[in-house]
């Protein structure tokens, strides 16, 4: 951020808040909003993954079958 400040040496003061504001709207958000969109895509192929292992394997990672059952029907943003 402090490189991009000394590119705009006008925004000082009062403007600097703003500066820095509008610049992380611009350059944070939409790489946060990335980040959730690809946890949310991970989530729904490990869950419909999970939804169709066998129960021995569930049994070998440490669930039931209704285990199981119960986090493949949860909805992709709950964790």
């Amino acid at each position: 951020m402090t490189s991009i400040m000394k590119m705009f040496p006008a925004a000082t003061g009062v403007g600097r808040e703003l500066f820095k504001a509008s610049m992380i709207a611009v350059f944070v958000l939409p790489e946060r909003g990335l980040d959730v969109l690809h946890t949310w895509g991970q989530r729904i192929e490990s869950r419909q993954m999970l939804g169709h292992i066998e129960w021995q394997r569930l049994d070998d990672m440490g669930m039931t079958p209704e285990d199981g059952a119960r986090e493949s029907a949860k909805p992709f943003w709950r964790a």
